[in-house]
């Protein structure tokens, strides 16, 4: 297997650890909003108890956790499941510099002038003259995120900082440098090094953000004026830059601004697809299906039936000896999308790693806001999943023309899966439970387990010296010293440590050994760690 295949499938593999957070929190999240929403209240008078509904918003914020930190997610897990050693080190420096890039981007945005105060809509329009709809786009560019702010590069940013994290960390971890700096030598210089590069990263991306941004508000205009047409554009153009996290640009523009339309209700002039909805529904008059078909009604047969469709062609896809791990993944994921409307725990598990899956998922998440749009469906709100077909559907009334879902559902259902039976079949498609190692945490020694015959000669004379790895129970090392601690000090030879020519060798007490070797630490620490990752894989092997 060629490395950028295997890196690619280690890359696709470490996603999964936000992904089973995702689906998992988002279960309580969509439970929790349903029960604190307003049409639900007032069918279930129980609910409306302060008392409940304190615990239900605790549990909705809890529940936001991995929403709102998804990026730092991202760029924690991507060094965790694509590193093979020292997974730890890889893990802190992938946070670090995803911290540091948000830090250089917001010194250049501070230079520039680009504050939270300075971006609000209400300035924008006092101040810089903009339109209400100008305004709204220019401050959707912005957020604040762990306190600093920043362009929304959202996962996108998170992602970056991951592979960076991971590259660095492969090519500096065994750094050795001078003799005086050698206490911030080897793994000690990755998240320094990290710290610098994803600096001058968030600094670039001060420059190419906005030219990202422009391309997407210049695609939401083109869909505005194209119809029908850009209904579908409109699906097709949200599901296939989801994965970056942009698709909350486009969602904005036409929630909130002229894009996605503008109405004169009541004698009020409403501008924005959701707030058009939102006052009808408040008022309750009858819904502009030009405004909803933005909205949750093009998101239902994609989430509803479209997913749990594609789940079950990955699970038929599968090994038969994985089908059961496969089910037991996927069941917190399809219970989030059809309850709340939330992909990512399953979409992220395929098109990262196949591209026509990606563009086909993107096409039919399309066909989903054409098919309601066509007949006339007035379904608002934001999430798409079965709880706001019910209350913003059937609750509303046969004028929201809920029950076309009963009907169209069941063929995106069928559309889905065998299309995506057909693709993963056809192409070979690697999703989860096609490979003998899903599943498994075993760890791929290749190029890692390579060491030389001096260096092998010098850790077996360290390991042996100090009984063997068996009694060994920990590895450390200061600026001079490799301090390790033992089980039974008996079994120490310093005989055979002596020929590794230390400096000295110190017994502070009766479980610690340390054995002095200066400028050499560094270098004599990675050639025990080499040596000792090695020896373990080989046992894992043998045994």
């Amino acid at each position: 297997m060629s490395n950028f295949k295997k890196n690619f499938q280690s890359f696709g593999k470490s996603l999964l650890f936000p992904i089973s957070l995702l689906s998992f929190m988002a279960i309580f999240l969509g439970l929790a909003a349903a029960l604190q929403n307003k049409n639900i209240i007032g069918s279930i008078p129980f609910l409306a108890n302060q008392t409940v509904q304190t615990v239900l918003g605790l549990i909705r914020r809890i529940a936001g956790l991995p929403f709102g930190q998804l990026p730092l997610l991202f760029a924690m897990s991507i060094p965790l499941g694509m590193v093979k050693r020292d997974k730890g080190v890889s893990v802190y420096a992938g946070a670090v510099g995803y911290i540091a890039m948000l830090m250089g981007m917001s010194y250049v945005l501070q230079m520039q002038g680009f504050t939270g105060a300075t971006t609000s809509v209400d300035y924008l329009m006092k101040t810089g003259g903009l339109s209400q709809v100008d305004a709204t786009l220019r401050n959707s560019l912005f957020t604040n995120v762990l306190g600093i702010f920043v362009y929304n590069t959202n996962v996108i940013g998170g992602i970056i900082a991951g592979l960076m994290g991971v590259y660095l960390h492969n090519r500096f971890r065994e750094t050795e440098l001078h003799p005086s700096l050698t206490f911030y030598s080897g793994k000690r210089f990755v998240p320094i090094v990290t710290a610098l590069v994803m600096v001058v990263v968030g600094i670039a991306l001060t420059f190419v953000w906005p030219i990202v941004n422009t391309a997407i508000i210049s695609m939401g205009k083109l869909i505005s004026e194209s119809g029908m047409f850009g209904v579908f554009l409109y699906g097709f153009t949200e599901k296939v830059i989801n994965p970056t996290g942009l698709h909350h640009i486009l969602n904005q523009t036409f929630r909130f601004t002229a894009l996605g339309g503008v109405e004169t209700v009541n004698g009020e002039s409403l501008v924005g697809a959701l707030q058009i909805y939102l006052y009808q529904l408040d008022h309750q008059l009858p819904f502009s299906p030009a405004a909803t078909q933005f909205l949750a009604q093009g998101k239902i047969l994609h989430m509803v039936f479209g997913m749990p469709a594609a789940v079950m062609a990955i699970y038929h896809s599968a090994l038969p000896e994985k089908r059961d791990r496969v089910l037991k993944f996927f069941i917190a994921g399809v219970t989030a999308v059809i309850l709340t409307g939330i992909t990512e725990p399953i979409e992220f598990t395929f098109i990262f790693i196949s591209p026509i899956l990606w563009i086909v998922n993107a096409i039919f998440a399309g066909l989903a806001f054409l098919v309601p749009a066509i007949f006339g469906a007035a379904i608002g709100n934001i999430q798409g999943g079965i709880i706001d077909w019910f209350v913003f559907g059937v609750l509303q009334g046969a004028q929201t023309k809920w029950y076309l879902y009963l009907i169209a559902g069941p063929i995106f259902f069928a559309m889905y899966y065998f299309t995506y039976r057909f693709i993963i079949t056809r192409f070979n498609v690697m999703t989860i439970g096609r490979k003998d190692s899903d599943f498994t945490e075993e760890e791929e020694t290749g190029a890692a387990a390579s060491i030389s015959e001096q260096d092998r000669q010098t850790a077996e004379y360290i390991i042996e010296g100090l009984g063997g790895l068996d009694n060994i129970t920990d590895i450390d090392n200061c600026i001079t010293r490799l301090r390790v601690e033992v089980i039974d000090t008996n079994k120490i030879n310093e005989d055979l440590i002596k020929k590794t020519n230390p400096n000295g060798i110190i017994r502070p007490d009766k479980s610690t050994i340390h054995v002095v070797y200066g400028g050499r630490i560094t270098k004599i620490r990675n050639i025990v760690d080499n040596y000792v990752f090695v020896l373990r894989n080989t046992d894992k092997k043998l045994g």
